[in-house]
């Protein structure tokens, strides 16, 4: 039971053609996911359906604690990739994953776009937080 994935084993970071992005740390929780489309056809003569399953990419969101202004400037350098203003830029996602027995991976999500982008401060006592929702076409999973 002691050897489960906890959140300590895992590390995500942002990454563009500049390097690291200083901006992305205290993350708070990563959701990620591939989505895939099931499919369910039924035939005369047959007594069940057929399956498929299309793969239509990953998608998930990154919740971060605000603890300097230099997430604001990650946030502005999506805003301009989005706008078409820093053209050839890109973000991928790395998330390095350490397996208590199994050593580690990580998951390269390339080419990410990023959805809505909230900014919270729920309350006087509670910290500010932004959540970069994101979907991109692929992702890998790598031996580190």
């Amino acid at each position: 039971m002691g050897n489960r994935l906890k959140g300590q084993e895992t590390s995500i970071a942002l990454v563009s053609s500049a390097g690291t992005e200083e901006g992305f740390a205290d993350v708070k929780s990563f959701d990620f996911q591939w989505d895939r489309e099931t499919m369910s056809e039924g035939y005369l003569g047959k007594k069940t359906e057929d399956k498929d399953a299309i793969f239509k990419g990953v998608s998930g969101k990154i919740e971060l604690h605000v603890r300097s202004a230099k997430v604001l400037d990650v946030v502005n350098k999506i805003n301009e990739v989005t706008k078409g203003r820093l053209p050839g830029e890109q973000f991928e996602i790395v998330s390095t994953i350490e397996f208590p027995e199994d050593g580690t991976r990580r998951i390269v999500i390339p080419a990410v776009e990023f959805g809505t982008i909230p900014f919270t401060t729920p309350g006087r006592a509670e910290y500010t937080t932004i959540t970069l929702e994101y979907t991109a076409s692929d992702a890998f999973v790598r031996v580190a």
